[in-house]
């Protein structure tokens, strides 16, 4: 139970936005937001566009990375979120956290740029549990949290 509620918990994190509202079409969403996600993300796929209270985000795909954008009415990107594996953290990360916690698999990584700031949350496990590490850019790590692996 404490595991359920740990990834609850964590998945909040990741999604702190406010209660949807139904699913945009791209019509309904206002010319000065379509513009400027086109410009900034030229190869997008997939793309889905919700409305959120005074937010309007973006989920697709560009080179092969899951992500989402999120904008104001005005068209100002306020926030990205990229979700990947591994081989795509910074170097400088990876050498740290493979120096600090030996051993273990990087399985996942969420980066999230907001107001000019990149945070990365790192999900690292090894054969008995998961562990929840937080980074900035310069690869100072936090531990979040660790738990058994409900797989295992």
């Amino acid at each position: 139970m404490k595991t359920l509620s740990l990834v609850a918990a964590l998945l909040m994190t990741c999604f702190t936005f406010a209660a949807p509202l139904p699913a945009g079409k791209p019509s309904e969403v206002n010319e000065k937001i379509l513009k400027a996600f086109k410009e900034s993300f030229t190869n997008a796929q997939e793309v889905t566009w919700h409305e959120y209270k005074d937010v309007y985000q973006a989920s697709f795909r560009q080179d092969d990375v899951q992500m989402r954008a999120q904008y104001d009415a005005q068209g100002t990107l306020l926030k990205t979120i990229r979700y990947y594996d591994g081989s795509r953290l910074l170097p400088a990360i990876k050498t740290k956290l493979n120096k600090k916690y030996p051993g273990r698999e990087i399985a996942s990584v969420t980066e999230t740029t907001e107001d000019s700031e990149i945070g990365f949350v790192i999900n690292l496990k090894d054969e008995n549990k998961w562990y929840i590490v937080k980074s900035d850019v310069y690869g100072r790590l936090e531990l979040v949290n660790k738990f058994n692996r409900g797989d295992k």
